[in-house]
Protein backbone atom coordinates (compact mmCIF):
# COMPACT_ATOMS: atom_id res chain seq x y z
CA UNK A 1 0.00 0.00 0.00
CA UNK A 2 1.35 2.99 -0.75
CA UNK A 3 2.63 5.77 1.60
CA UNK A 4 0.14 8.81 2.53
CA UNK A 5 1.68 12.24 1.58
CA UNK A 6 1.85 14.39 4.70
CA UNK A 7 1.96 17.78 5.54
CA UNK A 8 4.05 19.16 8.62
CA UNK A 9 3.33 22.35 10.13
CA UNK A 10 5.36 23.62 13.74
CA UNK A 11 3.83 26.21 15.32
CA UNK A 12 5.34 27.89 19.02
CA UNK A 13 2.04 29.04 20.17
CA UNK A 14 -0.70 26.20 19.76
CA UNK A 15 -4.10 26.51 21.69
CA UNK A 16 -7.97 25.98 21.51
CA UNK A 17 -8.78 28.87 19.69
CA UNK A 18 -6.14 28.23 17.27
CA UNK A 19 -8.59 25.85 15.87
CA UNK A 20 -10.87 28.32 14.42
CA UNK A 21 -8.13 30.11 13.31
CA UNK A 22 -5.94 30.08 9.33
CA UNK A 23 -2.97 28.63 11.77
CA UNK A 24 -5.01 25.11 11.96
CA UNK A 25 -7.39 25.70 8.99
CA UNK A 26 -5.31 26.31 5.90
CA UNK A 27 -3.06 22.95 6.90
CA UNK A 28 -6.52 21.01 7.05
CA UNK A 29 -7.80 22.59 4.01
CA UNK A 30 -4.44 21.37 2.64
CA UNK A 31 -4.70 18.40 3.59
CA UNK A 32 -7.94 17.79 2.23
CA UNK A 33 -7.26 18.90 -1.13
CA UNK A 34 -3.82 16.69 -1.43
CA UNK A 35 -5.19 13.37 0.71
CA UNK A 36 -2.46 14.45 2.90
CA UNK A 37 -1.68 12.96 6.55
CA UNK A 38 -1.49 16.64 8.21
CA UNK A 39 0.76 16.83 11.76
CA UNK A 40 0.73 20.25 13.71
CA UNK A 41 3.24 20.04 16.26
CA UNK A 42 3.88 22.32 18.69
CA UNK A 43 5.56 22.55 22.04
CA UNK A 44 3.09 21.51 25.26
CA UNK A 45 2.21 24.16 27.80
CA UNK A 46 -0.61 24.66 30.21
CA UNK A 47 -2.58 26.52 27.33
CA UNK A 48 -2.81 23.45 25.51
CA UNK A 49 -2.23 20.22 27.51
CA UNK A 50 -6.16 19.70 27.52
CA UNK A 51 -6.12 19.57 23.45
CA UNK A 52 -7.19 16.09 21.83
CA UNK A 53 -4.89 13.79 19.77
CA UNK A 54 -6.75 14.66 16.50
CA UNK A 55 -8.95 17.07 15.51
CA UNK A 56 -11.17 17.14 12.52
CA UNK A 57 -8.57 14.31 11.14
CA UNK A 58 -5.63 16.57 12.04
CA UNK A 59 -2.73 15.11 14.31
CA UNK A 60 -1.86 17.69 17.07
CA UNK A 61 1.26 16.51 18.42
CA UNK A 62 2.49 18.17 21.21
CA UNK A 63 6.55 18.17 21.82
CA UNK A 64 8.09 18.20 25.17
CA UNK A 65 10.49 21.37 24.99
CA UNK A 66 10.41 24.80 26.69
CA UNK A 67 9.45 27.73 24.70
CA UNK A 68 9.09 31.56 25.16
CA UNK A 69 6.25 30.86 22.84
CA UNK A 70 7.67 33.34 20.58
CA UNK A 71 7.88 33.15 16.83
CA UNK A 72 10.43 35.21 15.96
CA UNK A 73 13.22 33.94 18.25
CA UNK A 74 15.53 31.13 18.42
CA UNK A 75 14.44 30.54 22.78
CA UNK A 76 11.02 30.11 20.93
CA UNK A 77 11.78 27.66 18.04
CA UNK A 78 14.94 25.96 18.23
CA UNK A 79 13.69 22.30 19.10
CA UNK A 80 12.23 22.68 15.60
CA UNK A 81 15.46 22.81 13.82
CA UNK A 82 16.09 19.13 15.85
CA UNK A 83 12.41 17.86 14.81
CA UNK A 84 13.21 19.26 11.30
CA UNK A 85 16.63 16.98 11.15
CA UNK A 86 14.62 14.12 12.61
CA UNK A 87 11.59 13.75 10.44
CA UNK A 88 12.59 15.96 7.10
CA UNK A 89 13.26 12.84 4.71
CA UNK A 90 9.36 11.73 5.64
CA UNK A 91 7.38 15.13 5.18
CA UNK A 92 6.30 16.06 1.76
CA UNK A 93 4.71 19.49 2.66
CA UNK A 94 6.49 21.65 5.46
CA UNK A 95 4.44 24.72 5.76
CA UNK A 96 5.65 27.52 7.96
CA UNK A 97 3.57 30.66 9.38
CA UNK A 98 5.83 34.08 8.93
CA UNK A 99 9.21 35.36 7.34
CA UNK A 100 11.41 35.22 10.28
CA UNK A 101 15.11 33.87 10.62
CA UNK A 102 13.79 30.57 12.06
CA UNK A 103 11.29 30.12 9.04
CA UNK A 104 14.99 30.88 6.76
CA UNK A 105 17.38 27.84 9.23
CA UNK A 106 13.90 25.48 9.31
CA UNK A 107 13.53 25.65 5.57
CA UNK A 108 17.10 25.17 4.93
CA UNK A 109 17.52 21.91 6.74
CA UNK A 110 14.29 20.72 5.68
CA UNK A 111 15.30 21.33 2.07
CA UNK A 112 18.68 20.34 2.42
CA UNK A 113 17.52 16.65 3.57
CA UNK A 114 14.70 16.25 1.26
CA UNK A 115 15.12 18.85 -2.11
CA UNK A 116 12.17 16.91 -3.86
CA UNK A 117 9.97 18.26 -0.44
CA UNK A 118 7.43 20.98 -1.09
CA UNK A 119 8.23 23.88 1.38
CA UNK A 120 5.32 26.83 1.54
CA UNK A 121 5.38 29.54 3.65
CA UNK A 122 2.30 31.56 4.60
CA UNK A 123 3.28 34.62 4.99
CA UNK A 124 1.02 37.55 7.20
CA UNK A 125 3.49 40.64 7.05
CA UNK A 126 4.10 40.09 10.16
CA UNK A 127 7.81 39.51 11.24
CA UNK A 128 10.89 40.20 10.00
CA UNK A 129 9.28 40.81 6.56
CA UNK A 130 7.96 43.71 8.06
CA UNK A 131 11.41 45.35 8.12
CA UNK A 132 12.60 44.13 4.33
CA UNK A 133 12.28 46.71 2.42
CA UNK A 134 12.41 49.77 5.08
CA UNK A 135 14.04 52.54 4.06
CA UNK A 136 16.46 54.34 6.78
CA UNK A 137 18.96 56.97 7.14
CA UNK A 138 21.75 55.51 9.89
CA UNK A 139 24.22 53.41 8.61
CA UNK A 140 23.73 50.89 11.40
CA UNK A 141 19.73 50.70 10.38
CA UNK A 142 20.68 50.38 6.52
CA UNK A 143 23.00 47.33 7.22
CA UNK A 144 21.27 45.62 8.95
CA UNK A 145 18.12 45.84 6.60
CA UNK A 146 20.47 44.82 3.73
CA UNK A 147 21.28 41.66 6.22
CA UNK A 148 17.36 41.38 6.41
CA UNK A 149 16.57 41.64 2.62
CA UNK A 150 19.44 39.34 2.19
CA UNK A 151 17.82 36.42 4.48
CA UNK A 152 14.45 36.93 3.24
CA UNK A 153 15.36 36.55 0.05
CA UNK A 154 17.29 33.08 0.55
CA UNK A 155 13.94 32.24 2.39
CA UNK A 156 12.14 32.97 -0.24
CA UNK A 157 14.31 31.35 -2.34
CA UNK A 158 13.65 28.35 -0.75
CA UNK A 159 10.13 28.42 -0.40
CA UNK A 160 8.44 26.68 -3.31
CA UNK A 161 5.19 28.29 -2.57
CA UNK A 162 4.41 31.53 -0.94
CA UNK A 163 1.00 32.88 -0.15
CA UNK A 164 0.19 36.39 1.30
CA UNK A 165 -3.38 37.74 3.16
CA UNK A 166 -3.85 40.82 1.69
CA UNK A 167 -3.98 42.58 -1.36
CA UNK A 168 -1.56 45.68 -0.89
CA UNK A 169 0.92 42.75 0.61
CA UNK A 170 0.63 40.80 -2.55
CA UNK A 171 1.32 43.74 -4.49
CA UNK A 172 4.39 44.73 -2.21
CA UNK A 173 5.91 41.16 -2.52
CA UNK A 174 5.41 41.19 -6.19
CA UNK A 175 7.25 44.74 -7.02
CA UNK A 176 9.95 44.30 -4.21
CA UNK A 177 11.34 40.60 -4.66
CA UNK A 178 13.21 39.81 -7.30
CA UNK A 179 11.24 39.06 -10.59
CA UNK A 180 12.19 35.26 -10.63
CA UNK A 181 10.32 34.52 -7.31
CA UNK A 182 6.98 35.76 -8.79
CA UNK A 183 5.28 32.77 -9.57
CA UNK A 184 6.09 31.64 -6.38
CA UNK A 185 3.91 34.47 -4.41
CA UNK A 186 0.29 33.86 -4.79
CA UNK A 187 -2.51 36.24 -2.79
CA UNK A 188 -4.86 33.38 -0.57
CA UNK A 189 -7.12 35.47 1.45
CA UNK A 190 -8.30 33.42 5.18
CA UNK A 191 -11.46 32.63 3.93
CA UNK A 192 -14.47 31.14 5.94
CA UNK A 193 -14.51 27.77 7.02
CA UNK A 194 -18.00 26.96 5.11
CA UNK A 195 -17.86 23.14 5.58
CA UNK A 196 -17.73 23.46 9.21
CA UNK A 197 -20.66 25.70 9.07
CA UNK A 198 -22.30 23.43 6.82
CA UNK A 199 -21.81 20.36 9.64
CA UNK A 200 -23.39 22.78 12.23
CA UNK A 201 -26.56 23.05 9.76
CA UNK A 202 -26.66 26.82 10.47
CA UNK A 203 -28.94 28.65 7.76
CA UNK A 204 -27.58 32.26 7.40
CA UNK A 205 -30.40 34.68 8.36
CA UNK A 206 -31.68 37.23 5.66
CA UNK A 207 -31.45 41.19 7.22
CA UNK A 208 -35.26 41.36 8.10
CA UNK A 209 -34.76 38.15 10.11
CA UNK A 210 -31.39 39.47 11.97
CA UNK A 211 -31.67 41.50 15.19
CA UNK A 212 -30.71 44.76 16.28
CA UNK A 213 -27.26 44.36 17.37
CA UNK A 214 -23.78 45.12 16.90
CA UNK A 215 -21.29 43.01 17.20
CA UNK A 216 -16.89 42.55 18.36
CA UNK A 217 -15.34 39.92 18.52
CA UNK A 218 -11.41 39.46 19.71
CA UNK A 219 -9.39 39.55 22.97
CA UNK A 220 -11.39 42.05 24.51
CA UNK A 221 -9.09 44.86 26.13
CA UNK A 222 -5.83 43.81 23.85
CA UNK A 223 -4.12 46.79 23.52
CA UNK A 224 -4.02 45.65 19.87
CA UNK A 225 -7.76 45.40 19.75
CA UNK A 226 -8.59 49.25 21.25
CA UNK A 227 -12.34 48.63 21.97
CA UNK A 228 -12.16 51.35 24.36
CA UNK A 229 -12.63 53.55 21.17
CA UNK A 230 -16.05 52.01 20.65
CA UNK A 231 -16.66 52.03 24.61
CA UNK A 232 -16.13 55.73 24.52
CA UNK A 233 -18.51 55.75 21.03
CA UNK A 234 -21.45 54.29 22.90
CA UNK A 235 -21.20 57.23 25.28
CA UNK A 236 -21.98 59.56 22.36
CA UNK A 237 -24.76 57.36 21.01
CA UNK A 238 -28.08 56.92 21.18
CA UNK A 239 -28.53 53.01 21.12
CA UNK A 240 -32.45 53.37 21.46
CA UNK A 241 -33.31 49.75 20.84
CA UNK A 242 -29.98 48.20 19.77
CA UNK A 243 -27.86 46.16 21.56
CA UNK A 244 -23.97 46.38 21.53
CA UNK A 245 -22.14 42.72 22.63
CA UNK A 246 -18.31 42.58 23.03
CA UNK A 247 -17.85 38.72 22.63
CA UNK A 248 -14.15 37.59 23.45
CA UNK A 249 -12.30 36.43 26.90
CA UNK A 250 -11.36 40.11 28.78
CA UNK A 251 -7.54 40.74 28.96
CA UNK A 252 -6.50 41.18 32.40
CA UNK A 253 -2.46 40.80 31.39
CA UNK A 254 -1.11 44.70 30.76
CA UNK A 255 -4.35 45.78 32.53
CA UNK A 256 -7.24 43.90 34.22
CA UNK A 257 -9.96 45.56 31.15
CA UNK A 258 -12.47 44.80 33.63
CA UNK A 259 -12.14 47.99 35.48
CA UNK A 260 -12.46 50.05 31.86
CA UNK A 261 -15.78 48.54 31.78
CA UNK A 262 -16.95 48.44 35.46
CA UNK A 263 -16.28 52.03 35.08
CA UNK A 264 -17.75 52.55 31.48
CA UNK A 265 -21.52 51.16 33.75
CA UNK A 266 -20.70 53.49 36.75
CA UNK A 267 -20.81 56.17 34.60
CA UNK A 268 -23.95 54.93 31.74
CA UNK A 269 -25.96 52.57 34.20
CA UNK A 270 -28.32 53.08 31.95
CA UNK A 271 -26.79 50.39 29.35
CA UNK A 272 -26.01 47.78 31.60
CA UNK A 273 -28.57 45.70 29.42
CA UNK A 274 -27.78 47.24 26.31
CA UNK A 275 -24.07 46.73 25.70
CA UNK A 276 -22.98 43.11 27.09
CA UNK A 277 -19.95 41.01 27.84
CA UNK A 278 -20.73 37.28 27.68
CA UNK A 279 -16.83 36.66 27.72
CA UNK A 280 -14.91 34.09 25.53
CA UNK A 281 -17.04 31.92 23.33
CA UNK A 282 -15.30 29.14 21.54
CA UNK A 283 -17.72 26.76 20.40
CA UNK A 284 -18.38 27.69 16.69
CA UNK A 285 -22.22 27.45 16.44
CA UNK A 286 -22.48 29.58 19.68
CA UNK A 287 -20.08 31.88 18.50
CA UNK A 288 -21.40 32.20 14.51
CA UNK A 289 -24.94 32.44 15.99
CA UNK A 290 -23.82 35.74 17.18
CA UNK A 291 -22.54 37.02 14.00
CA UNK A 292 -26.08 35.52 12.16
CA UNK A 293 -28.18 37.69 14.84
CA UNK A 294 -26.19 40.53 14.02
CA UNK A 295 -26.44 43.39 11.76
CA UNK A 296 -23.44 45.49 12.18
CA UNK A 297 -19.93 44.10 12.98
CA UNK A 298 -17.73 46.58 14.47
CA UNK A 299 -13.50 46.38 14.58
CA UNK A 300 -11.42 48.76 15.95
CA UNK A 301 -8.07 47.90 15.37
CA UNK A 302 -5.08 50.04 15.35
CA UNK A 303 -3.33 47.14 13.40
CA UNK A 304 -4.51 43.40 11.77
CA UNK A 305 -2.17 41.45 9.55
CA UNK A 306 -5.68 39.95 7.85
CA UNK A 307 -8.38 40.07 10.55
CA UNK A 308 -10.32 36.70 10.60
CA UNK A 309 -13.43 38.09 12.38
CA UNK A 310 -13.85 40.55 9.28
CA UNK A 311 -14.23 37.61 6.89
CA UNK A 312 -16.79 35.68 9.57
CA UNK A 313 -18.86 38.88 9.53
CA UNK A 314 -18.73 39.32 5.90
CA UNK A 315 -20.03 35.78 5.10
CA UNK A 316 -23.09 36.67 7.20
CA UNK A 317 -23.75 39.82 5.66
CA UNK A 318 -23.04 42.41 8.52
CA UNK A 319 -22.37 45.66 7.86
CA UNK A 320 -18.84 46.46 8.43
CA UNK A 321 -17.32 49.38 10.50
CA UNK A 322 -13.89 48.84 10.63
CA UNK A 323 -10.82 50.87 10.70
CA UNK A 324 -8.70 50.57 7.69
CA UNK A 325 -6.45 47.29 8.78
CA UNK A 326 -5.81 43.75 7.36
CA UNK A 327 -8.74 42.67 5.12
CA UNK A 328 -11.35 45.30 5.81
CA UNK A 329 -10.88 48.45 2.74
CA UNK A 330 -10.71 45.39 0.64
CA UNK A 331 -14.00 43.82 1.60
CA UNK A 332 -15.75 47.11 2.52
CA UNK A 333 -14.94 48.11 -1.52
CA UNK A 334 -17.59 45.76 -2.41
CA UNK A 335 -20.21 48.44 -0.77
CA UNK A 336 -21.16 46.83 2.37
CA UNK A 337 -19.55 49.00 5.22
CA UNK A 338 -17.55 52.08 6.14
CA UNK A 339 -14.24 52.56 7.00
CA UNK A 340 -13.65 54.39 10.67
CA UNK A 341 -10.43 56.55 11.42
CA UNK A 342 -8.37 54.92 13.98
CA UNK A 343 -9.05 56.60 17.83
CA UNK A 344 -11.81 58.53 15.92
CA UNK A 345 -14.39 58.31 18.71
CA UNK A 346 -16.95 61.14 17.22
CA UNK A 347 -16.82 59.71 13.42
CA UNK A 348 -17.43 55.80 14.85
CA UNK A 349 -20.07 57.51 16.90
CA UNK A 350 -21.49 58.95 14.17
CA UNK A 351 -21.65 55.79 12.40
CA UNK A 352 -23.06 54.27 14.65
CA UNK A 353 -26.02 56.70 14.88
CA UNK A 354 -26.76 56.84 11.32
CA UNK A 355 -27.72 53.29 11.28
CA UNK A 356 -29.23 53.17 14.26
CA UNK A 357 -31.69 56.04 13.10
CA UNK A 358 -31.83 54.15 9.65
CA UNK A 359 -30.04 57.00 7.90
CA UNK A 360 -27.86 54.32 6.62
CA UNK A 361 -30.33 52.51 5.17
CA UNK A 362 -28.74 48.51 5.02
CA UNK A 363 -30.94 46.99 2.98
CA UNK A 364 -30.32 49.38 -0.32
CA UNK A 365 -26.21 49.10 1.02
CA UNK A 366 -26.86 45.22 0.80
CA UNK A 367 -29.04 44.77 -2.66
CA UNK A 368 -26.20 46.83 -4.03
CA UNK A 369 -23.09 44.90 -2.53
CA UNK A 370 -20.68 44.14 -5.63
CA UNK A 371 -19.40 40.35 -4.29
CA UNK A 372 -21.40 37.44 -3.28
CA UNK A 373 -20.28 36.72 0.35
CA UNK A 374 -19.71 33.10 -0.62
CA UNK A 375 -16.86 34.24 -2.65
CA UNK A 376 -14.59 34.30 0.01
CA UNK A 377 -14.61 30.30 1.33
CA UNK A 378 -11.54 28.39 2.52
CA UNK A 379 -12.13 25.85 0.11
CA UNK A 380 -12.03 28.83 -2.64
CA UNK A 381 -9.04 30.40 -1.52
CA UNK A 382 -6.99 26.73 -1.01
CA UNK A 383 -7.57 26.23 -4.50
CA UNK A 384 -5.23 29.24 -5.39
CA UNK A 385 -2.80 26.98 -4.62
CA UNK A 386 -2.91 25.14 -7.12
CA UNK A 387 -1.46 21.44 -7.00
CA UNK A 388 1.36 20.94 -4.90
CA UNK A 389 2.36 17.61 -6.50
CA UNK A 390 2.19 18.76 -10.15
CA UNK A 391 5.13 16.46 -11.32
CA UNK A 392 2.99 13.21 -10.22
CA UNK A 393 -0.39 14.90 -11.50
CA UNK A 394 -1.98 12.55 -13.97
Amino acid sequence: MERKRTLLFPIVDFQEINLGKDVFLTPYYLGKKHNLEVRIVYPLSENNKHLPAEYRGVKLIPLPFKSNYSSFSFKGEWYFLYYILRHARETDVLMRFHFSVQTGLIGLIYKMLNPNGVFYIKGDGYGLFTSLFRKENSLLMKVKNFLIRKAMHFTCGLADLISVETPSLFDYLRTELPARMNDKVVLMLNGFDEEYCRELQIKRRSLPEKENIMLAVGRIGASDKNNEQLLYALEKTDLKDWKVVFVGPVENRAHDFRQTIDEFYKRNPYLTEKVLFPGAIYDKRELWEWYNRAKVFVHTSPKESFGIVLSEAFYFDNYILSTPVGIASYLINFGYGELVNHNDVEGLASKLQEVIDGKTDLEERLSSRTMDNDAFTLKKEIDKLGNLFPKTAK
